[in-house]
């Protein structure tokens, strides 16, 4: 369109006839994506006296461009859309105009190749069309030429002007441009020249005088004002660097200038984004000796005539003159405190040679849209980097109170801005002791004691908190009675914000789909007003229940009615979603606690029972369920009461607290008396208490009263439960045989009843059995079917006891090798389920391993952590022996006897426990 119309498609360019077919193509271009109505185009094309055929000759017409422009490889490009047509296409003129928007001028008018529509026949409308886009070319040339002149390139610029005076001779803007670019090229006389030419010309044709804007430039000229020579100072905005700047070396280096020209630091409020972008600017300025600007954008609006005004600019303020300044160029720009992309966009530079930085609460996602940026996340300082930073404010005062002074680093949640002000404080009182104003946190409002003259933590949290909308300020509140990091999941069911709240950085994604907050921000948000807890306990009742109905087959005394979760029935699955919701359990009960929710309280606790079974933890077992014991009390509910009683003594059981856990068992009874199904239960966990105490005869009683209780209470799993443990008790006292038939009559219970827990732990005792026997094919057999159901079933504990049981079975048969290596693996699982009796015993096993490899270095070192870890004092007797004997071996005679003398006491009183 910029030139004679000219249609390329991808097989060349195509064959237009007659000037009326390019008047057509080309008034269609110039609205491209638009449709034309038919009465428009008539118009255009035969003016205000068209044909009465002229209808007619339309549609000839545009059948015969459909034709040319399908030839060339655009067929489809002209469709009929009511009322009229329409034209899809990629135009010069609308890349022109968008370009000349942009401040792309270079670009814009290199497209140019003659009088727009040359070859064209327009009446009407066209006309005007071809009229206004001479005169928005005439407008670039008029804003390239003033850039220039900007930048200094004057003696370039006359040579262009007067040829462009030639065809414009009246054009003020231009002979202004001349005369700027003549007087400051010391050619005075010729700029008022230039201005009398204008002068005369405007007399003679129209009867009036030059502008009064232009007779004041005559009249400056005249007068040699020096405020028409472009300014040559440089600009040098960067504020000062922040004082005792610290660590941020990872981010620092992030921020290297090779690579985006568009640079974006984000962070929380009061991270020291503008402190790090300050740092970094200083270090590298002198890589842009053209000038460093610094914006504090905030809520300004005027931030692009500022940075124009630095570069010397006195024309109306646009994008397109900031660019066409900064063309050639290596300016450093740094615009502080953005609130969205919409602030930035206007000043994102154009030319590769200048660097934008940019910093901001707000990721800007906005901007990687049009430009490659490079985005660098800030965060708090780590614990040491934070106590840096107050040795460099208030000297050795820190390393006189170290334990303070991380204490007071932690109390500002290592958070810069609080710990400036902090540090402030401090040196504003070279006496005072740190540990006072720690102690002045823990007894006040921090809020109040964060803050010095006009600078505070509250008012930059208060900042953030007040541009979210009411959505996410709700949603902040409400997450911030959480006590760790929180799922998606949760957030999305409490309401909506997430993402508001995220890219603030109020919150942030630890992993993906978990959140947290940091600890000062958390309790602003607590401080921002009050919500009820009820709806996040709720999550966490859905979400145990959910889980429950998949972990576990024996607890179904709490009901929900079920709801969206972020899980299906895969047992994996499940497990997973638990594995990472695990350090928040215990504080959500004793959040649900703390607020009286005394039913959610036990009801929580129990419904996390099966989860507990299949990973251990045993000991925030115990924690949770003192807790839950304290509400269920509190609700005056006996059934519940007994529920968490026999939970606890569950959980001291695998804590190796036996004798606490036969002592809650037994007030458990006196709750249930008269149901025999939590008699039975009652009874068979006392038993299990009584065997590992090797109390081996009230253990038998309390099985035989269990599957008693379980028969009357019609529970075939019950009693299953009991007869297994009945023969593990068995086995233990080496009384094999009669274990056999309890246990085989067990696993026929819980296979026929898809109990595959319970069928991997009876194959497991089973194994043990026939180990015990010799029939070790038999034993490993056992051991491998209730390997590979504990993995399916992710239930860690039972596998960690068979792979024990398969290292044992190995280390009998002479297999070091491969007993060494399951009980490598058993070790490992021991660890991750924090259970401390499995784990020195495993400890022991390698310990004998290792004697039996003739390595005693090995296994002394097994040994002795066994017997540090072990809680068990009859295991602990079994693990001084076998250290006795290594010691024996190696001619240690004293180590020797001194591990003999304790195994003999540890087992003495073993023994003196049982009866």
């Amino acid at each position: 369109m910029l030139g004679p119309v000219e249609v390329h498609g991808p097989r060349g360019r195509a064959a237009l006839s007659g000037a009326r077919q390019r008047t057509l193509v080309a008034v269609l271009a110039l609205h491209t994506g638009s449709v034309l109505p038919t009465e428009r185009l008539i118009d255009v094309l035969w003016g205000d006296d068209p044909p009465r055929t002229a209808v007619k000759s339309l549609h000839s017409h545009v059948a015969r461009v459909r034709q040319a422009l399908a030839d060339c490889g655009m067929p489809g490009a002209l469709v009929t859309r009511e009322p009229g047509y329409q034209l899809t296409a990629d135009v010069d003129a609308s890349r022109f105009e968008r370009d000349v928007k942009a401040g792309r001028f270079h670009e814009g008018l290199a497209l140019w190749r003659g009088d727009p529509l040359a070859d064209a026949e327009l009446f009407g409308w066209g006309v005007a069309e071809v009229d206004r886009l001479r005169e928005v070319r005439l407008c670039a040339l008029e804003q390239l030429w003033q850039a220039e002149l900007d930048r200094g390139n004057h003696a370039d610029a006359i040579g262009e002007l007067e040829r462009l005076l030639v065809s414009h001779p009246a054009r003020e803007r231009f002979v202004r441009l001349a005369m700027l670019a003549l007087h400051r090229t010391g050619r005075h006389t010729d700029a008022l020249e230039t201005y009398q030419r204008l002068r005369t010309r405007l007399a003679d044709d129209l009867g009036v005088d030059p502008s009064p804007d232009l007779m004041e430039l005559h009249t400056a000229i005249l007068r040699r004002d020096p405020s028409l020579e472009v300014r040559t100072v440089k600009p040098a905005e960067l504020p000062a660097r922040a004082g005792y700047f610290t660590a941020r070396n990872a981010e620092l280096a992030a921020l290297s200038p090779d690579g985006p020209s568009v640079v974006v630091v984000c962070g929380a409020a009061g991270v020291g984004k503008t402190s790090l972008a300050v740092e970094w600017a200083h270090r590298v300025a002198e890589r842009y000796p053209d000038g460093q600007l610094f914006v504090e954008l905030g809520d300004r609006t005027d931030a692009l005539a500022h940075v124009l005004h630095a570069l010397g600019a006195d024309q109306p303020a646009s994008p397109g003159l900031y660019r066409s300044l900064l063309h050639g160029k290596r300016f450093l720009i740094v615009l502080d405190n953005a609130r969205c992309a919409r602030d930035v966009l206007p000043l994102v530079p154009g030319d590769p040679g200048n660097l934008l930085l940019v910093t901001s609460r707000d990721a800007l996602a906005a901007l990687n849209t049009s430009f490659a940026v490079r985005t660098v996340h800030l965060d708090v300082l780590s614990a040491s980097d934070a106590v840096a930073l107050l040795r460099g404010v208030i000297g050795p005062r820190v390393d006189e109170e170290p334990d303070a002074a991380a204490a007071l680093a932690a109390r500002c949640g290592h958070l810069p801005l609080a710990l400036r002000i902090a540090a402030a404080k401090l040196a504003a009182r070279p006496r005072r002791r740190i540990a006072e104003l720690v102690a002045e946190l823990d007894r006040a409002d921090p809020f109040d004691v964060l803050a010095v003259d006009d600078r505070s933590v509250r008012a930059v949290f208060t900042s953030a908190y007040r541009a979210l909308s009411p959505a996410a300020q709700r949603l902040f509140r409400l997450l911030s009675l959480h006590p760790g990091t929180f799922a998606e999941h949760l957030a999305c069911s409490l309401g909506t914000g997430l993402d508001e709240l995220v890219d603030a950085h109020l919150v942030s994604e630890v992993v993906s789909g978990r959140y947290r907050f940091h600890d000062l921000v958390r309790l602003f948000a607590r401080s921002c007003g009050t919500e009820d807890v009820q709806p996040l306990l709720d999550w966490y009742l859905d979400i145990a229940f959910a889980a429950n109905t998949v972990l576990s087959q024996t607890h179904h005394r709490v009901s929900r009615q079920s709801t969206s979760v972020p899980f299906g029935s895969d047992r994996t699955d499940v497990l997973a979603y638990l594995d990472a919701e695990r350090d928040n359990l215990l504080p959500v009960v004793r959040l649900a606690a703390a607020h009286q929710r005394h039913a959610e309280t036990w009801q929580l606790t129990y419904l996390l029972t099966g989860y507990f079974e299949a990973r251990g933890n045993w000991t925030a077992r115990v924690e949770l369920c003192a807790v839950a014991l304290d509400a269920t009390r509190a609700l005056g509910d006996p059934c519940a009461e007994a529920e968490m009683l026999r939970a606890s003594g569950v959980a001291y059981f695998m804590t190796r607290q036996l004798d606490l856990a036969i002592e809650v068992q037994r007030k458990a009874l006196v709750l249930v008396d008269g149901d025999p199904q939590s008699e039975g239960r009652l009874h068979n966990n006392i038993g299990n208490a009584y065997a590992e105490l090797r109390r081996f005869t009230p253990a038998l009683a309390a099985f035989e009263q269990a599957i008693e209780r379980n028969q009357a209470a019609g529970d075939p799993l019950g009693v299953a439960l009991s007869q297994r443990n009945l023969g593990y008790t068995y086995v233990r006292m080496g009384r094999t045989k009669l274990a056999l038939p309890h246990l085989r009559e067990a696993l026929a219970t819980f296979r026929a009843s898809d109990h595959l827990r319970m069928v991997g732990a009876t194959l497991n005792t089973l194994g043990t059995a026939h180990q015990q026997l010799g029939e070790h094919a038999t034993a490993l057999e056992h051991f491998g079917e209730a390997l590979r159901i504990g993995r399916a079933l992710g239930d860690q504990r039972f596998e960690a006891d068979a792979l024990a049981d398969l290292g044992v079975t190995r280390l009998a048969r002479g297999d070091l090798p491969a007993a060494h290596a399951a009980f490598d693996e058993a070790l490992e699982v021991c660890r991750g389920i924090a259970d401390r009796h499995r784990e020195a015993t495993v400890l022991h096993h390698l310990g004998q391993v290792g004697l039996r490899r003739g390595d005693p270095s090995s296994a002394r070192g097994y040994l002795a952590l066994a017997i540090e870890v072990h809680p068990d004092p009859f295991e602990k007797g079994l693990a001084h022996r076998t250290s006795a004997e290594v010691e024996a071996r190696c001619g240690r005679w004293y180590e020797a006897a001194r591990h003999w003398a304790s195994a003999v006491d540890l087992l003495r009183a073993a023994r003196l426990s049982e009866t």
